[in-house]
């Protein structure tokens, strides 16, 4: 299945008119354009992030494409999104035909672990395209990367699992949660991360009840449920995303489960809060990433809400998939500056040149890409400061970041606690060798 998600009309007005108003270059008046391609879950079990992430990551190259037309530099950029429905095989065949039909080298990477396997597997390493993942934090692909097996083409905008279940734990510790049970959801980001949970949180002093996986897309959690509650835990961590995680919290409370429930990365999300309903919640921990008060967090929140009607902070995986759609597009304007062709290796050399931490700063929305493709052309170093803050990759491709430990208050998520990387750090210091 092929889907364009559309800007508002005012927003694509925009840029038509900047891209009209500038001199073209030789290779803008042979008419060359680079797509962005996409593979995220429009439908299906993550539909629910999947589409507001698709739509800012098109904010972000539409952005850069805007910037680049008024510099009067590079090729056309355009996004071309393919609706993985939250189903690995799909994702794979919606890959294939954007490399092999589209000419795709550059992929906004899937939402789920469990659809990010395959694609790297099966296509994307072997035909050579980049891929930055927007919510796929399994610690599976730090390992692929140790190993050689993703070939250096594989980056992610947010933490992986081997800090996100750490800083939960301490999250899960600090509320004051000592016996934890989990249902996890049956694949390889479920696997690790309940992994990663129990390592840090016994290590804090606390101690595991049942551990139960599901598969999907079940009509009841009944089974599942009952053997969690065993043992009279304290509370639940529920490795789920919402459709059926509520479907899950409503069995665990008609059952008579502990109100005490802690929430994975991806459980934010207001629609889940509206489903079950806000008192269902009172005890309930949910942990993020920070979001750091930085100008592209501004710029890009202002922006997205004006031509989406979208917070840029309002639901899971949204500044990481800005910064992933913004980072291939301006690798890209990068390449077409530098004579390279655009290539998923040489797109791969660039997004770790754009970003920190060396080079003069440069920051989200149409002004600051201006900034960073002038100061390409004269041939200086960048350090693109997204929306999720500072990015420097690590030669894993991943990235490090703070958490915030929230509830929901007021109508609203709200940062209780501020968990640091160097909290983080000091745990796993104290899991090393368990």
């Amino acid at each position: 299945m092929k889907t364009r998600t559309l800007l508002a009309p005012l927003a694509v007005a925009g840029a038509v008119l900047a891209a009209a108003s500038f001199t073209p270059t030789t290779a803008q008046a042979q008419g060359c354009d680079h797509t962005i391609g996409s593979v995220l879950s429009l439908t299906g079990a993550y539909g629910t992030f999947g589409v507001p992430i698709s739509r800012v990551a098109e904010l972000a190259v539409t952005q850069v494409n805007e910037a680049r037309a008024n510099v009067g530099v590079g090729c056309a950029l355009k996004y071309e999104v393919r609706d993985s429905q939250t189903q690995p095989t799909v994702a794979v065949d919606a890959a294939q035909k954007l490399i092999d039909i589209e000419g795709v080298q550059a992929i906004v990477g899937p939402i789920s672990s469990g659809i990010t396997g395959p694609l790297l597997t099966s296509v994307t390493v072997q035909k050579g395209a980049v891929v930055i993942a927007t919510a796929s934090t399994s610690t599976t692909f730090t390992n692929m990367a140790r190993e050689g097996k993703t070939k250096g083409l594989f980056f992610r905008t947010l933490p992986a699992d081997s800090l996100q279940a750490v800083a939960t734990a301490k999250m899960a510790h600090d509320a004051g949660f000592r016996k934890v049970a989990i249902i996890h959801l049956n694949n390889d980001w479920g696997k690790n991360n309940q992994a990663e949970f129990i390592r840090a949180f016994k290590a804090l002093g606390g101690d595991i009840g049942n551990v139960v996986p599901f598969n999907p897309d079940q009509p009841s959690y009944r089974s599942e449920v009952n053997k969690v509650m065993e043992g009279n835990p304290d509370a639940l961590y529920m490795l789920s995303q919402p459709q059926d995680g509520s479907k899950q919290l409503r069995d665990w409370i008609r059952f008579g489960g502990a109100p005490g429930l802690i929430f994975s990365q991806g459980m934010n999300d207001p629609a889940f809060v509206e489903t079950v309903g806000e008192d269902a919640l009172k005890q309930g921990w949910f942990i993020s990433p920070a979001s750091p008060d930085t100008p592209s967090f501004a710029t890009v929140n202002a922006d997205s809400q004006a031509c989406c009607d979208i917070p840029i902070d309002g639901g899971p995986g949204r500044t990481s998939g800005y910064d992933a759609g913004a980072l291939l597009a301006l690798a890209t304007v990068a390449a077409d500056i530098k004579g390279m062709k655009a290539s998923g290796a040489n797109l791969a050399k660039l997004v770790r040149e754009i970003t920190g931490p060396e080079g003069e700063v440069v920051h989200a929305g149409v002004a600051g890409f201006e900034k960073a493709i002038r100061l390409l052309q004269e041939g200086k170093d960048i350090a693109y400061v997204g929306v999720t803050g500072p990015i420097v990759f690590d030669s894993n491709g991943d990235v490090s970041a703070a958490f915030s430990a929230q509830q929901y208050v007021g109508g609203k998520f709200k940062e209780m606690n501020a968990i640091s990387l160097d909290d983080v750090n000091k745990i796993k210091a104290m899991t090393s060798g368990s």
